[in-house]
């Protein structure tokens, strides 16, 4: 955002190496520094010399610190001090640690008196209250672990309406909110006011134990109602399915494969007798228009067609044919159907029946794209298949399966956990216990082609010799320094990962 240079000789040297307010500093573009690097561990850093990836950033030692708000600890920023490598020193790492504490206590006291009556409330309850507490306003929320993790499915809008709701006297009447004070279990709830105005609350729930929620949540489950996540792009694309579900209008889902869009069409219309199915894939072009026709005699409430990418145009063409045939003033058939896009137009047929269809158009995104998924994903697949195990994935394997590009999306993200859970008997999941190839994910940095292909060559020798680096080593022609420091080359932790 903005730098400082005393010392002007060093100028030039800063700007060939692009370090200056409105430069992308992000490690996976740059490599290690003080900015990205504190950014990607959230705590402080300091970089010297060669420890940069970077050959031209080699000269500098990097040290940065991160600033979090006080309050809701989010991260506000980076501190950084670049000086040439040898003029580096172990004080500058507390001295920039101690510079952005002074900094968050700047913002504490520029925080607005509701934060602050917030905030005082919650640590004098915290300190004083028997059971587990929260400072809940409209956007703010402070609580310990306990509580986040026991409110983790509750939308925090509606929380703050309902805490309002009881801290003000108020009679909850509405059915969603009365649902939400069976869930909350709250056993007081204190108003804070400022002028007048209720602006938050201190509230103690009763939380139930962690045996209690640990076997409900490992209960196993037998079919995933919806797509796994939480990100805005999912929610997005799933609300605007719900909507033209709950409208009976026909609709066209597409997506990569494997993404989930049979899953969510079969959510949301689900089976019975007045549904036609057909799945286009392979299907007999025959057999499938004499069935769809079949069905449009017998006004099914909707038909379902699965992989529209795979119907011949001639045979699409005499599907749109048949919609349009069927078609009157007093009744349309509704279609609801999932595609994979291909990277050419469609064949004027296939874009017939499309156009016909597409009264509604979802796209759900790659997994790829919404990482922030992934580990809500992958979390409900171990539950789905950990056949009544109480397993978890570790911090660092969650992080693996987060960087991997999942090609195959949930489908293939799915296959893996099976995989997984068959070959291990551990009650947590770590890195070791993942796919070979998976690991080459584990960096932070674009691999080259050469490099992908060295890093695989490595692992899948570890994984042939059970971990031990050794024999890994013997096995590819190197040695045992040279594979140490290869791995740590593409941030993948040898001392964790095998023995």
């Amino acid at each position: 955002l903005r730098r400082w240079i005393p010392d002007k000789s060093i100028v030039p040297l800063m700007d060939s190496v692009h370090s200056d307010a409105g430069y992308n500093v992000a490690e996976d573009l740059v490599g290690t520094n003080g900015v990205g690097t504190v950014v990607e561990t959230g705590r402080a850093t300091q970089i010297s010399g060669p420890e940069h990836l970077s050959p031209v950033l080699s000269t500098f030692t990097c040290v940065g610190a991160p600033i979090h708000h006080p309050i809701t600890r989010r991260l506000e920023g980076v501190i950084t001090l670049s000086c040439l490598s040898d003029a580096s020193n172990a004080l500058l790492t507390p001295l920039l640690t101690s510079t952005a504490r002074e900094i968050e206590h700047r913002i504490l006291d520029q925080a607005s008196v509701r934060e602050r009556l917030l905030l005082d409330a919650y640590l004098k309850a915290s300190k004083t209250r028997r059971g587990p507490v929260a400072a809940v306003g409209n956007d703010l929320f402070l609580a310990g672990p306990q509580v986040t993790e026991f409110l983790r499915d509750v939308d925090q809008a509606m929380l703050w309406e309902y805490v309002r709701a009881v801290a003000g006297g108020a009679r909850v009447s509405e059915s969603h909110m009365a649902t939400l004070a069976a869930q909350l279990q709250l056993s007081e709830c204190h108003a804070i006011q400022a002028d007048g105005q209720v602006v938050g609350a201190i509230v103690e729930f009763d939380v139930p134990s962690r045996d209690v929620r640990s076997s409900e949540r490992h209960r196993p489950k037998r079919k995933v109602a919806v797509l796994p996540g939480k990100s805005a792009s999912l929610a997005h694309a799933v609300a605007q399915a719900s909507r033209y579900a709950a409208a009976g209008s026909s609709m066209l889902v597409e997506g990569e494969r494997g993404v989930g869009k049979t899953t969510l069409v079969d959510a949301l219309v689900g089976s019975g007798s007045l549904v036609a199915r057909f799945d286009l894939a392979g299907v007999d072009p025959g057999t499938f228009t004499a069935e769809l026709r079949a069905a449009l005699e017998r006004r099914v409430h909707v038909v379902i067609l699965l992989h529209l990418e795979c119907l011949q145009p001639d045979v699409a063409a005499v599907a749109a044919s048949l919609l349009e045939e069927f078609t009157s003033p007093d009744w349309t058939p509704r279609v609801v159907a999932t595609m994979t896009p291909a990277a050419e137009p469609a064949p004027a047929g296939r874009a017939r029946l499309i156009d016909l269809i597409a009264a509604g158009r979802v796209v759900i995104p790659p997994l790829r794209d919404r990482r922030e998924d992934i580990s809500e994903a992958a979390a409900e697949m171990v539950t789905t298949h950990g056949n009544d195990r109480t397993v978890r994935i570790s911090p660092a394997a969650m992080r693996t399966l987060m960087r991997a590009p999942w090609p195959g999306n949930l489908r293939q993200l799915e296959t893996t956990i099976r995989g997984v859970l068959a070959t291990t008997s551990n009650y947590e999941v770590g890195p070791a216990d993942l796919p070979a190839q998976l690991l080459t994910h584990a960096h932070r940095r674009q691999l080259s082609p050469m490099e992908e292909l060295e890093l695989n060559a490595i692992l899948d020798a570890l994984q042939r010799h059970h971990g031990n680096k050794l024999a890994a080593a013997n096995a590819i022609g190197i040695s045992r320094s040279t594979l140490y420091r290869k791995l740590r080359s593409y941030h993948v932790d040898p001392d964790r990962m095998y023995f």
